[in-house]
């Protein structure tokens, strides 16, 4: 039995919708959206290329970390880290929202998942080499995959 908290599992984005309500994650995004009245940070990334038709969406619930909140975090095209929680998901159909997070216009091509988190951290991702980032956890999967 620990006595510290509960260990976080790096994880891409698109892998969010397979984990568990209450389940701590770290991931790295691209904010797509941001909404100040419901304190939803919308997070995108598209990668591996087959999730091109049925992207997942992280919209986070930054609401507990608004006082160290920097604006730059929320300026669409900014890559951050997130630390947090997941909340639900649910699948997104034609631009239809999920409280109110959700792609304007979609289409069947738009298919996708939406997954809600609550951020206990969120900080810039800085200069990180996406492409260098993305090889690094595809390895690390990797190795998780054998040593099971």
């Amino acid at each position: 039995m620990s006595n510290g908290p509960v260990a976080t599992r790096l994880i891409l984005l698109s892998d969010l919708p397979s984990h568990s309500h209450g389940e701590k994650v770290r991931f790295l995004g691209c904010v797509s959206r941001y909404d100040p009245k419901t304190g939803t940070l919308c997070l995108e990334h598209a990668y591996p290329a087959s999730t091109a038709k049925a992207r997942v969406t992280a919209a986070v619930d930054v609401n507990l970390l608004l006082e160290t909140l920097k604006c730059t975090d929320t300026q669409v095209g900014e890559w951050v880290n997130v630390m947090g929680y997941v909340q639900g998901s649910e699948p997104e159909k034609g631009g239809k929202k999920f409280n109110g997070v959700g792609r304007q216009g979609g289409n069947q091509a738009n298919e996708g998942t939406v997954v809600k988190l609550q951020a206990v951290m969120l900080w810039s991702a800085g200069g990180v080499k996406v492409g260098e980032y993305e090889k690094a956890l595809e390895r690390r999967k990797e190795v998780e995959v054998v040593a099971k």
